[in-house]
């Protein structure tokens, strides 16, 4: 998506928000808090994305530029966004350089004037090729190593595909409307979208639109979803009358899905309260009202009446390192792998005993570590004699930009014994 970057509001947040996301702040977080909507919102998001994806780059354009020594972090990121709108933005530079020279008054720092306006106009000079990053140096070390050993072969087109941008997966509501039909209603406004045949709800849009340009959008006919994301929903196969654990449900997205897959008696829990209001606020508009609890998942005292579940969601709790292309404030935070892992072997332990023989419990992540996916299952298994594996060539490692679609990883498990149903 190529966005125009106008309005000093938009800059303002832009340049408030940067600092942060380069020291490990999430995104979502900086886009809650800019109070932005709409189009100046969708404008944002493309904003820092891109900044952060490319973000080692512009540091070294900056440090040809720069004098060596200490420089203010705020004119910093004003150039690091002004020199991403100039490579990637579509309007005329003459304008953004303008504009961001401009914006050095937002910060009340008027004697960056100069500085910012000599800066741009010297890219605009030497490197109007705009070069392509170096993918690999884009990557924190202690990612690009875990990548490097776990794929010897894929690791380049991982870190490639990390740092392009993603196309929009829609996820239509069967309930509501029929694909196809979707589709059909997509192309008469002369928006092309894909099919994917093992995902019958899914939709692939080449590029990000505002997602409120969207036919019945506000009516609940589609949602935003990735493709590998909807595989949760494909793989649970909820049946009539089943009763269903979504164990670390918000933002919501997988069991919005569940339910326009035939749920009725499901239980949605998160121990993030303000994740679950975002969640609540989302089904509302897809007009969909599970119970919703509060809680950890984890401690089965805080919910469980003692009736066994026959089908259990876990989306675990994981490095998020299969989503970077989405989120690249990822790539600005390192997170605590042991304390990670951990914590999803507890969730594992802690949801078995509340499945009934011959239920499924399916685990997925959006990581690519093996530690947090195969190795984990494995070590499962191996501690459970009634856990058993169920093939679907689905249930696997999906790396990011394998047909589009972010990285993901399932593993699908039943419980031996007679269900007694």
């Amino acid at each position: 998506m190529t966005v125009g970057v106008q309005g000093e509001r938009l800059r303002r947040a832009a340049m408030l928000a940067l600092p942060g996301l380069l020291a490990g702040e999430r995104l979502d977080f900086c886009l809650e808090r800019s109070q932005l909507t709409g189009a100046e919102r969708a404008s944002l998001q493309w904003l820092l994305s891109g900044t952060l994806r490319e973000s080692q780059h512009l540091q070294e354009i900056l440090r040809r530029y720069l004098r060596a020594g200490r420089q203010d972090p705020q004119v910093l990121a004003l150039l690091q966004l002004a020199l991403f709108e100039l490579r990637h933005g579509h309007r005329p530079s003459f304008a953004v350089v303008d504009d961001w020279v401009n914006a050095s008054l937002l910060l009340h720092k008027p004697w960056a004037k100069g500085l910012v306006n000599a800066v741009l106009r010297r890219y605009l000079r030497e490197e109007p090729e705009t070069a392509a990053p170096d993918w690999a140096a884009s990557h924190p070390d202690w990612l690009l190593q875990r990548l490097q050993q776990a794929y010897p072969q894929q690791w380049p087109a991982i870190v490639q595909a990390n740092l392009q941008e993603p196309p929009l997966w829609l996820r239509v509501n069967p309930e509501r409307v029929a694909t196809t039909d979707y589709q059909q209603l997509l192309q008469e406004q002369g928006i092309a979208a894909d099919t994917f045949p093992d995902l019958p709800d899914a939709l692939q849009l080449p590029r990000s639109i505002p997602v409120r340009d969207l036919p019945g959008w506000e009516e609940g006919w589609v949602t935003v979803q990735d493709g590998a994301a909807q595989f949760a929903a494909e793989l649970l196969a909820p049946q009539p009358g089943e009763r269903i654990l979504d164990a670390c449900a918000a933002p919501g997205g997988k069991t919005a899905h569940l339910l326009a897959r035939g749920a009725r008696d499901l239980l949605a829990l998160d121990r993030s309260a303000p994740r679950l209001a975002r969640m609540e606020d989302a089904l509302r508009r897809l007009r969909k009202q599970p119970r919703i609890l509060h809680a950890d998942a984890a401690r089965p005292e805080e919910y469980w009446d003692g009736i066994p579940f026959d089908a259990i969601l876990l989306d675990a709790p994981c490095s998020a390192s299969g989503i970077v292309r989405r989120h690249p404030d990822i790539l600005h935070r390192q997170p605590d792998l042991p304390t990670l892992t951990q914590e999803q072997a507890q969730l594992l332990e802690a949801l078995w005993p509340l499945l009934r023989p011959g239920g499924r419990l399916l685990y997925c992540t959006c990581s690519v570590l093996p530690e947090e996916n195969t190795e984990q299952t494995r070590s499962f298994l191996a501690r459970h004699e009634d856990a058993l594996p169920v093939a679907d060539p689905r249930c696997r490692q999906r790396l990011p930009g394998e047909d589009g679609m972010d990285g993901f990883y399932y593993a699908l498990i039943r419980k031996a014994g007679d269900p007694g149903r």
